[in-house]
């Protein structure tokens, strides 16, 4: 499995084509078959390695909560496209109900993406089981995480002498990133007219 994403820190939409730039920036190159999911800051992408199992499957489930876990690699059974959906969405209803720590049981083995849009929230976890890497970069300004380094350091302009180091998660680990919600002006649209009276009166007047 190849999977790599972003949230924009600084509140605007994610953009395909970066996703697309992530992805193409993989050791394997782009692949014909993806699954792509895009919800405002945070954005992925997912594919399978060549002559590997299936795209891993994003899960969404009805309060909009996105979960990407690997699991074709140790799952037991069919590594069909049915078998592998139901199987994320059994992994969302378990962060539903367990949160961080089901991600880290004795059952979990799966590298997992958890965006959580109602918090602005994003979890990456890595279980001890994992044989998968999970990379993780950031500038400020975009958080960018992936299987592979290269995914991730293209998700940022190249600018010497500032660029950060990009920081692999250990097996075990989970993080966190709070995405902060943007405090967005009223479109002029939104402004109620007034008239040129009720204009020059002094606040508090009737």
């Amino acid at each position: 499995m190849t999977v790599c994403g972003l949230v924009r820190l600084d509140g605007f939409d994610v953009r395909r084509a970066a996703l697309t730039a992530m992805l193409a920036a993989s050791a394997h190159g782009l692949p014909a078959a993806r699954g792509v999911h895009i919800d405002g800051v945070f954005g992925a992408v997912t594919a399978a390695e060549p002559d590997a199992d299936p795209t891993p499957p994003i899960a969404v489930d009805d309060a909009g909560l996105v979960v990407i876990a690997d699991l074709a690699s140790w799952s037991a059974g069919p590594r069909r496209g049915p078998s592998l959906s139901a199987a994320a969405a059994a992994t969302a209803a378990a962060y539903r109900a367990g949160g961080r720590r089901a991600l880290l049981g004795s059952a979990a083995r799966a590298v997992t993406v958890v965006w959580e849009p109602v918090r602005s929230r994003l979890v990456l976890a890595r279980p001890g089981g994992s044989r998968t890497e999970l990379i993780t970069w950031s500038d400020g300004r975009v958080f960018a995480f992936g299987t592979e380094v290269d995914q991730v350091l293209s998700a940022g302009p190249v600018v010497p002498g500032r660029r950060a180091r990009p920081r692999w998660l250990g097996r075990g680990e989970v993080i966190t990133v709070a995405v902060p919600v943007p405090r967005r002006r009223p479109s002029l649209a939104a402004v109620r007219p007034q008239s040129a009276t009720a204009a020059t009166q002094p606040f508090g007047w009737a």
